[in-house]
């Protein structure tokens, strides 16, 4: 399973996964099997990281 990028919290629903191919989707959609068919080297990123988020260019597309 993939490890958070910082260690605030613990991840919850709401917050990120973020794969090797610039997918990305909340963690609850992963969780729920949505995703299911992508690998599982994804990167968890908690959405209060938003420097991480910015660097993957993930923070403007959840406003």
């Amino acid at each position: 399973m993939a490890e958070p990028s910082t260690r605030t919290r613990t991840p919850n629903a709401e917050d990120i996964a973020s794969w090797p191919d610039d997918t990305w989707a909340r963690l609850g959609e992963v969780r729920r099997g949505d995703f299911d068919w992508k690998s599982d080297d994804y990167e968890v990123v908690l959405l209060e990281d938003t420097l991480r988020l910015r660097e993957l260019a993930i923070l403007d597309e959840l406003h």
